[in-house]
């Protein structure tokens, strides 16, 4: 009898794709400025949370990543004009959850992740003591 298990993606590529969804998120709660256009800000966080649907999937979570890291790098740099700028942060953070599998990268994963955590907690809390 043959076992057949599947392998899903590792708790710091969901961590990380989790950070680049709610980091950005921290300056629009906070600052009430209304040069965040809601709407846009609600379905760039939608856009950017879409590799999460694919934890099951290990490929597909890697595929998904990329291209929404890919389509976010000008989207957030065209949209500052609408607040879309603190999207920028979710670029690298996809990215880096991207490589940061243990299983695929057993000597840089954890560095990887590590960088990733600490680039996410640095970023927000500087956008928390700017009262951003």
């Amino acid at each position: 009898m043959q076992v057949i298990t599947r392998e899903s993606v590792h708790p710091w590529q969901i961590g990380l794709a989790v950070c680049a969804v709610v980091a950005p998120l921290l300056p629009v709660a906070v600052s009430g400025d209304p040069s965040f256009v809601l709407p846009l800000v609600v379905v760039t966080a939608a856009l950017t949370a879409a590799p999460l649907f694919f934890h099951a999937r290990p490929s597909v979570f890697r595929r998904a990543a990329g291209i929404i890291a890919a389509v976010l790098l000008p989207w957030s740099l065209i949209g500052s004009w609408w607040g879309m700028f603190v999207f920028f942060l979710s670029v690298p953070l996809l990215l880096l959850s991207v490589l940061s599998d243990p299983r695929r990268r057993p000597g840089s994963a954890k560095y990887l992740a590590g960088a990733g955590f600490l680039l996410a907690a640095a970023v927000s809390l500087f956008w928390w003591g700017r009262g951003y």
